[in-house]
């Protein structure tokens, strides 16, 4: 039996700065039997429409990387408009962001020479239009540095002729101010994957390959190519190489091409262009402009070269690119401490205001957009339902099991107590293939892996990833009767300690 439907029409919400077309978020429309009748991604000043049962009440829900979605209901042949907003903050979470400080700082802008090298640019070269927002000029690619007060000076990376923000960011390593675009379907994509958004992150791509309109900008451009990679797709990754070596051969995202090629190389098993490759990214002598490229070439270069490679061609691109992994921060956009973009630093030197710099200062804006995650369960003092949590967050994975593992010296025990990070953290060890199981344990803010089948270096790359995305800060890793705390370490460095934990994890074995 047919069943009739009716038109509805999900509008985007209002995302500040944004200009018509740009992909702000994504959204799905659920029935009453918690069924997902359709996603679609939410584009500012546009609207998409969906079909619903006649009658069929549905709730409409979204999420977007600039504010937290309010969800709404619509009814079939009543409702002939769903127009998403932002979410109303209640008086308890309004009156803890009053809390919150202003930010007071300095603002320098660096340019790309064609000798190779970061030079200072005049401050007319950089247009502000309110106090927090930044303007950077044509002529290549640029960096945007954050300093002041205690903080120790940050670099961010962005492409030419782009308005991006100075925002707060509480509870973050680089301090109280963050650099991210007003609104770019290339950043809404990056911070779904950077947040682990699989399902959004879907949607949003989905509307580079149907628009071809929407192509011809970096982030955007970079973000789906970084995508492909994610996933394994050797022929999305080649076709997009395909239509736009040639756009980004040069520019600012020229090292985050590279970064592509090169993983593509590898999976081909083409010992020639690799070697090529890795080459032209030691010479380029800089990071990619996306955090991605960096997690990229992180976790391609921990892994075993081929074995026709002698000497290793990635051994100068690895001492590269390692002063970039330890002095990393959170962020879509390769941010990294150093007082000079060509020198990252782990613990840069703070000063004051230096020559050619901006003053800014950024209030304590209530209407700060951020992404809050609901505790599922109870008090951390009585322990966490993760049976039930693990229910709701990772429904259907069979991989995901919610028992008690048999002899914990055949796991490894990954420990955190924000359950978000180990949903998150078990998702992508069976994403990436490192291991073939993962159990809640009950009692514990942990997750056990499965030592048979486990593979050390995709483990250590996924645990040094998201230590770099600003997920987790530290985790406690325990096989057996032997414990190591890993905290901020890239992938190698990640691994090498995973292999001295399972080494000790046995020998303490019964």
């Amino acid at each position: 039996m047919s069943v009739t439907t009716a038109h509805v029409d999900i509008v985007a919400p209002v995302v500040p700065g944004a200009t018509p077309g740009t992909v702000v978020g994504a959204a799905e429309v659920l029935d009453r039997g918690n069924r997902r009748l359709a996603r679609v991604p939410l584009r500012a000043g546009m609207s998409t429409p969906v079909e619903i049962p006649r009658e069929e009440r549905c709730l409409v829900h979204g999420w977007s990387p600039y504010l937290s979605v309010q969800s709404v209901v619509v009814t079939g042949g009543h409702t002939q408009r769903a127009v998403l907003s932002a979410r109303r903050a209640n008086e308890a979470s309004r009156g803890a962001r009053k809390s919150g400080r202003a930010a007071n700082g300095w603002v320098r802008l660096w340019g790309w020479e064609p000798d190779g090298h970061w030079t200072v640019r005049d401050p007319s070269d950089m247009a502000t239009g309110r106090a927090a927002t930044v303007a950077t000029p044509q002529g290549g690619p640029a960096v945007l540095q954050i300093g002041g007060g205690r903080r120790r000076p940050v670099c961010t990376l962005v492409p030419e002729a782009s308005l991006f923000t100075l925002r707060p960011a509480e509870h973050q390593p680089q301090g109280p101010v963050e650099v991210r675009p007003v609104a770019d379907s290339g950043f809404t994509l990056l911070e779904a994957l950077r947040l682990g958004e699989w399902g959004w992150a879907a949607v949003v791509e989905r509307v580079w390959w149907d628009d071809p309109d929407v192509r011809g900008t970096p982030l955007f451009d970079l973000a789906v190519a970084y995508l492909a990679c994610r996933r394994g797709d050797l022929d999305r990754a080649g076709q997009w190489k395909e239509m736009n070596w040639d756009r980004y051969e040069t520019g600012s995202a020229r090292i985050d091409v590279l970064a592509v090629d090169a993983w593509l190389a590898r999976r081909r098993g083409d010992s020639r262009d690799l070697a090529w490759v890795l080459a032209r990214l030691a010479d380029a002598r800089g990071a990619p402009l996306l955090s991605e490229g960096l997690d990229l070439l992180a976790a391609e270069l921990a892994r075993p070269l081929l074995e026709s490679q002698a000497p290793e061609p990635g051994e100068a691109l690895r001492r590269l690119l390692a002063p970039y992994l330890r002095a990393s921060l959170p962020s879509s956009l390769s941010s990294f401490t150093a007082a000079h973009p060509e020198r990252p630093e782990h613990r840069a030197p703070k000063g004051a205001r230096p020559g050619n710099s901006l003053p800014f200062h950024v209030e304590a804006d209530a209407s700060a957009l951020r992404i809050e995650w609901r505790v599922l369960s109870g008090a951390p003092s009585q322990g966490r339902d993760y049976g039930l949590a693990a229910e709701r967050a990772l429904p259907r994975e069979p991989g995901l099991m919610v028992s008690e593992p048999e002899g914990l010296h055949e796991w490894l025990i990954i420990e955190d107590e924000d359950p978000m990070v180990l949903w998150r953290l078990a998702r992508r060890l069976l994403d990436e293939g490192a291991t073939t199981r993962v159990s809640f344990v009950p009692g514990r803010d942990a997750v056990a892996v499965a030592l048979p089948g486990l593979r050390a270096g995709r483990v250590a790359a996924v645990l040094s990833s998201l230590q770099r995305q600003g997920l987790v800060q530290r985790l406690e890793l325990s096989v057996g009767g032997a414990r190591r705390e890993l905290r901020m370490a890239d992938a190698a460095e990640a691994e090498r300690i995973l292999a001295v934990l399972l080494r000790e994890g046995h020998q303490s074995s019964p």
